[in-house]
C-alpha cells in the first residue's frame, strides 16, 4: 500500500504540471484552465450580487475597460476575454479573479493622476492573472490535503465547485504574498512597456499609497487609536517602501523611455464623481454626517473624529473614552419608539424612558449603566428616532464617573440629527477640477473647502494629487480638489 501511495503520488505530481503563461516556467498546480475560467465566472456573479458595481454604461466604467483592453490586449494570456469593473466604493485597493475579471475601486481611481498609473494598477491586476497567482495559491491551500486524497483514492469524493470558489475567494482575500506581488509589478511594466505608456507610473502609485498610508497613520495616532497597517491586495505585499525601491531598480535595468502619460484625460473623466462614499452610503464632510438616501444628517463638536462603516456611523472624542454610534434597524411592523429602545437593553439597566418629537420624528430617549465597547463601567445614552419603516439607533457613552461632563455634547449631537435637505446640507463630497494659481497652497486650499477632511485636509489635498505637502505644482496645472 505504501508503494501504490508513492506512485499515486508522483503520477499526481508529474500530472498537475504546467507551463506558465507569463513565466514560462513549470508550475505545479491543481487546477486546469477551465476551472479557472469557470471559478473566475463563478465569483465574478457573486461579486456582481454583494458589490455596487458601476454599470457598463457609466463614463468612468468605460474609460476604465477602454485601457484595461489595451493592457490585456499585450499581455501573456491575450486570447482570454478580460472584463473591467469599477467598484462603487471608497476603498483603496483593486483585486483580480481568475480567467480575467479584474476590479478596481472608485476609491483609488480618485488618487491616480494620470491614464498611465491607471493601465499600472489594471497592469498589475493582469499578472496576477497572466502568472495564474490565483491557481497557484489555491494550490498551497490544498497541498496539505493531498494525502487525505491519496489514502481515500478508490473512493469518489469529487470536490464541489462551491469549496473551490470559496477557497480562491480566501486567495484573493488573503494576497498572494511577497513574490508574487513583486512578480506582478514587474509584468505590469513589462505589459505598460508594451502598450507605449510610461512603465514609471507605477511608481507614482506606489508613493501615493505611501502617503495615503502615512496620512492613515497620522489620523489614527491623532484621534488615539491603535495604528495598525492596511493590507489591502495592491498596496501591501510586500512593504509598500521596499516596492518603491524594487519598482525604481526595475525601470532603470530596463532603461525605460518616456511613454504615454495623459494626465488631464483621466481628471477630466473623475471630474464630478463622489469622493469617499457615496450617496447610498453617507458621508462625513469636515464635522458633519450626510446621508441622502437616508434623509438624515447630523453634527458633531470639533473635537469628535467619525468614522462612516458600512455597518454603522462611529465618533469618538480625540484621544478620550468617549463613544457615538449610530445604527439602522427596518422594523417589520409600526411600533413606537420607546418600544423598539425597551427591546434593546435589559430592563434592570435601564433608566427612565422619556419621549417626545424632534422635526417630524418622534423619539425615545433613557440611559443605560452597562458595559460598552472599549468601557466597561459605562453610562450609555441611548435614543431611538423613527422615519417610516426606520429605527434610527443612537448610543452615546462614556465611563460613568465622566458621564455628566460630557453630557451637553451628547445633547448637542442628538439635537441636530435630523431630515437631510441637499440645499440646505449640501451635496456629499464630490471631485472638482482646479487651475493651480502662483499664490495657492495646499493648507490654502484646505481652509478654503473649510477642512473637508478635518485636520489634515491639506496633506490629503497634495496626496490626491500625488505629492508631499512640500511639493507644489506649476502654476495653470490641473488638479483634482473636493468640494
Amino acid at each position: 500500500m505504501r508503494y501504490l501511495l508513492i506512485l499515486l503520488t508522483t503520477l499526481l505530481v508529474l500530472s498537475a504540471c504546467a507551463t506558465n503563461p507569463a513565466t514560462r516556467d513549470s508550475d505545479f498546480v491543481l487546477m486546469s484552465e477551465e476551472q479557472e475560467l469557470q471559478l473566475g465566472q463563478q465569483a465574478a456573479a457573486e461579486i456582481a450580487k454583494n458589490m455596487t458595481l458601476l454599470p457598463a454604461s457609466d463614463p468612468l466604467a468605460r474609460y476604465v475597460d477602454s485601457i484595461g483592453q489595451k493592457i490585456a490586449a499585450v499581455s501573456d494570456r491575450p486570447e482570454l476575454f478580460y472584463h473591467f469593473h469599477v467598484v462603487d466604493d471608497a476603498t483603496i485597493n483593486a483585486f483580480a479573479l481568475p480567467g480575467g475579471f479584474i476590479y478596481i475601486y472608485r476609491g483609488l481611481l480618485a488618487h491616480l493622476n494620470s491614464e498611465a498609473e491607471v493601465a499600472a494598477v489594471l497592469g498589475h491586476e493582469i499578472g496576477h492573472v497572466t502568472a495564474r497567482h490565483a491557481v497557484k495559491r489555491y494550490t498551497q491551500m490544498q497541498a496539505y490535503q493531498l494525502g487525505m486524497v491519496l489514502t481515500s483514492i478508490f473512493v469518489s469524493i469529487p470536490q464541489t465547485a462551491g469549496q473551490l470558489s470559496d477557497l480562491v475567494a480566501m486567495a484573493v482575500i488573503q494576497g498572494y504574498g511577497r513574490e508574487a506581488e513583486s512578480q506582478s509589478d514587474e509584468l505590469a511594466l513589462k505589459y505598460l512597456a508594451r502598450a507605449e505608456y510610461d512603465p514609471h507610473a507605477i511608481i507614482g502609485i506606489l508613493k501615493t499609497l505611501k502617503r495615503l498610508d502615512d496620512i492613515d497613520s497620522l489620523e489614527k495616532k491623532d484621534a488615539g487609536e491603535k495604528v495598525e497597517k492596511y493590507h489591502g491586495a495592491f498596496a501591501s505585499h510586500p512593504e509598500t517602501e521596499q516596492r518603491i525601491r524594487d519598482a525604481v531598480q526595475l525601470t532603470s535595468d530596463r532603461q525605460a523611455g518616456a511613454g504615454l502619460v495623459n494626465r488631464n484625460a483621466l481628471l477630466t473623466v473623475l471630474d464630478g464623481y463622489p469622493y469617499g462614499d457615496s450617496p447610498e452610503q453617507g458621508a462625513v464632510v469636515g464635522q458633519r454626517f450626510l446621508h441622502p438616501d437616508l434623509g438624515i444628517q447630523l453634527k458633531f463638536p470639533e473635537n469628535w473624529v467619525i468614522t462612516n462603516n458600512p455597518a454603522s456611523l462611529n465618533a469618538r472624542i480625540r484621544k478620550e473614552k468617549v463613544f457615538f454610534q449610530l445604527q439602522l434597524k427596518e422594523l417589520r411592523k409600526r411600533q413606537s419608539a420607546r418600544a423598539v429602545l425597551e427591546k434593546l437593553f435589559p430592563k434592570r439597566k435601564q433608566g427612565p424612558i422619556t419621549e417626545g418629537v424632534q422635526g417630524d420624528m418622534p423619539f425615545a430617549r433613557t440611559t443605560v449603566r452597562m458595559s460598552a465597547p472599549y468601557v466597561s463601567k459605562a453610562m450609555i445614552d441611548a435614543r431611538v428616532f423613527l422615519k417610516g419603516p426606520k429605527a434610527f439607533i443612537v448610543l452615546m457613552w462614556s465611563e460613568r464617573k465622566s458621564f455628566a461632563s460630557h453630557r451637553p455634547a451628547f445633547d448637542a449631537i442628538a439635537a441636530s440629527f435630523r431630515d437631510y435637505d441637499i440645499k440646505r446640507d449640501g451635496d456629499v463630497p464630490r471631485i472638482m477640477l482646479h487651475s493651480w494659481k502662483v499664490n495657492d497652497t495646499w493648507r490654502r486650499l484646505a481652509r478654503r473647502s473649510n477642512m473637508i477632511f478635518g485636520r489634515f485636509t491639506a496633506e490629503k489635498f497634495a496626496a490626491l494629487n500625488g505629492m508631499d505637502i512640500r511639493e507644489t505644482p506649476a502654476p495653470g496645472e490641473l488638479i483634482k480638489l473636493v468640494h
